[in-house]
């Protein structure tokens, strides 16, 4: 009998795993961990086979005592000692253009030690993944470069800061990046490919094999959890006294935006419900049915009950 329990019990948890994708960063963010998978994408999305990683750190937290804090979905540092960030954000927002400057700028401010000449700082890439074509130019790729408009010509300025604005909305011009960008929204754990194997090598990992499957289910509680813990606690009320609560509420809308996505394609009208709702408690609670529903539709009953 407890045989059979355990068994029931390791198919719901793969069940649930199965509807991650690698459009949700909570998903990215386990499979990237690995630095040969890490470094497929990387290679492809920068277009330079040459890229050797050495350090990968995902959910990677740049704290800032006295402005706002960040998470980074995937940081990492090549063997030539320049940064490449990988960020994946699948919901709208209103400007992530900006988002991106704050973080990159906060990237900056946490690798210069003091007393370090600028000229040390090291380049950084970011890469920008989102669903929809928020440029609105009818293309799948944007690239953003410095220059100066000259009377005679036009001179490319480089700072060392480099970014790359990927959507799924439309194709690139690149097939292989068509290829992984595709993969990115299936994630289909038996995929065959030349391109990538590192990759589709991980997400089988956690999407099939046990172990993975009970480290996805894991990280699964921990968010839940540590969502929990923060309604409870005193810090809540810290971070309301401090003005900083709206990021907070802003990360959990987030959250279960993105969960609910891997269910399915979200009705506007549940989006709209979800960003207009300020009570982090009650986005907390949503956020726990939104990890255990099954559906958008059991998702929707169970909130109209709480």
């Amino acid at each position: 009998m407890e045989e059979k329990r355990i068994i029931q019990n390791y198919e719901e948890k793969r069940k649930l795993v199965s509807k991650f994708h690698l459009t949700s960063d909570l998903f990215s963010s386990k499979v990237l961990e690995d630095i040969q998978a890490c470094q497929e994408v990387c290679r492809i999305l920068l277009e330079d086979d040459e890229i050797e990683i050495r350090s990968v750190k995902t959910q990677y937290s740049i704290r800032n005592l006295e402005n706002r804090s960040i998470w980074l979905d995937v940081l990492t540092e090549t063997t030539k000692n320049y940064l490449i960030l990988l960020e994946i954000q699948m919901y709208p927002e209103k400007n992530p253009l900006k988002r991106v400057r704050y973080y990159t700028s906060s990237i900056d401010v946490s690798v210069l030690e003091k007393g370090v000449a600028y000229e040390d700082l090291p380049d950084v890439t970011a890469v920008y993944i989102t669903r929809q074509d928020f440029i609105g130019e009818g293309k799948g790729c944007y690239k953003v470069l410095r220059k100066i408009d000259g009377k005679k010509n036009t001179i490319s300025l480089d700072n060392g800061q480099k970014e790359i604005y990927y959507n799924l909305e439309h194709p690139t011009e690149n097939k292989v990046i068509d290829e992984l960008l595709d993969y990115f929204k299936d994630s289909d754990p038996y995929y065959q490919t030349e391109r990538f194997p590192k990759l589709v090598e991980r997400v089988r990992f956690y999407k099939v094999q046990k172990e993975g499957v009970e480290i996805m289910c894991e990280v699964v509680d921990e968010i839940v959890a540590e969502v929990v813990d923060e309604i409870m606690g005193e810090m809540a009320d810290e971070i309301r006294r401090e003005g900083k609560m709206e990021g907070k509420i802003e990360g959990k809308k987030g959250s279960v935006v993105e969960l609910l996505e891997e269910l399915g394609k979200v009705p506007q009208q549940l989006v709209q419900r979800i960003q207009k709702e300020t009570d982090l408690s009650v986005l907390s609670r949503w956020l726990k049915c939104a990890a255990k529903a099954n559906s958008i539709q059991e998702f929707e009953m169970k909130i109209n009950k709480i």
